[in-house]
């Protein structure tokens, strides 16, 4: 039996609504693009909303150029309430009244604490692994879970609002961070740092490294044609059409010699030459090594058997 056609490859960029799992934002946008592999940047939870790179195809190997981007989010954090999740799904471990001094000047110097690389220590309820077991799993069973601290980074909170919510007060912020940094372990630990215990309200991711909500489509209205240019993934990797004798190697993996012209990039977009557009040329992302183009990851081509 013959094989099928290779599935067009690229990037989308997708806004996962809340109440879905991003599994489920992912199965919508495959349908939509009537395809059967793809896979997304991180996984958000349910309570959470926002952005979702999406690579289908080949171009799934590719996502490992995402994952480690650093991201952008908005977030809810309420101060005074205790949840196991350390979200609002959770179930409540405790709740306090918010004192009426505790104002922005103390919640700025809170935040402010968390600038820079720290040690955060995940959820229990994460899809972390322990011991080949999803630390979720573990902690719905009713399992201590003990997982160890992650070194992050957090480049920029800022404190956009304060709002009273009956005997609580809702921190709204901006966090840029790196990847791995868990915003409900954020909203713990300032309100450890408070005195008043916090969860996470609300959130939604806004940025995954030069990746936008604006350039985000709701999963069900996502159309082939909304493909992100390759240039928005990959904003200082520099491109390099080689000409049709080289293909055969470069789509075999093998080594290139680097034009002097590229420089010393840490990434290089190589393509076929062509007229056709970038997703139906693109060779695969490669790494500058002196002289050598070592191919990083290697895409086969549009409509390869």
């Amino acid at each position: 039996m013959a094989k099928q056609a290779m599935e067009a490859g690229g990037f989308y960029a997708l806004d996962k609504p809340v109440g879905i799992t991003s599994q489920r934002a992912l199965t919508i946008a495959k349908r939509q693009l009537g395809i059967k592999k793809a896979g997304h940047s991180g996984t958000l939870d349910p309570l959470a909303s926002g952005l979702l790179v999406v690579a289908v195809g080949s171009w799934s190997r590719l996502l490992a150029f995402v994952l480690g981007a650093d991201k952008v989010y908005y977030a809810t954090v309420r101060c005074g309430l205790r949840t196991d999740t350390l979200d609002i799904t959770g179930a409540v471990e405790g709740f306090q009244a918010v004192p009426s001094t505790l104002g922005a000047e103390a919640v700025q110097a809170g935040l402010a604490s968390f600038l820079g690389t720290i040690d955060q220590l995940p959820p229990a309820f994460s899809a972390l692994k322990v011991n080949g077991v999803r630390a979720y799993a573990l902690a719905r069973a009713g399992e201590e879970v003990t997982l160890a601290q992650r070194s992050v980074t957090i480049y920029a909170i800022d404190l956009l609002d304060l709002a009273r919510s009956g005997p609580f007060l809702d921190v709204v912020i901006r966090v840029h961070c790196s990847s791995g940094t868990y915003i409900r372990s954020l909203a713990r630990d300032l309100g450890e740092l408070l005195g008043t215990g916090a969860t996470l309200y609300a959130l939604r991711r806004e940025s995954i490294g030069s990746v936008t909500l604006a350039s985000a489509k709701d999963p069900t209205s996502l159309e082939p044609d909304d493909r992100l240019p390759l240039s928005v993934i990959f904003p200082d990797a520099p491109s390099y059409a080689i000409e049709r004798e080289l293909l055969t190697q470069a789509r075999n993996g093998h080594v290139l010699a680097c034009p002097p012209a590229l420089g010393d990039g840490k990434e290089v977009l190589v393509l076929a030459q062509g007229a056709e557009p970038e997703y139906q040329r693109l060779v695969g992302v490669y790494g500058v090594q002196g002289d050598k183009l070592v191919p990083l990851r290697v895409v086969p081509p549009e409509g390869a058997k």
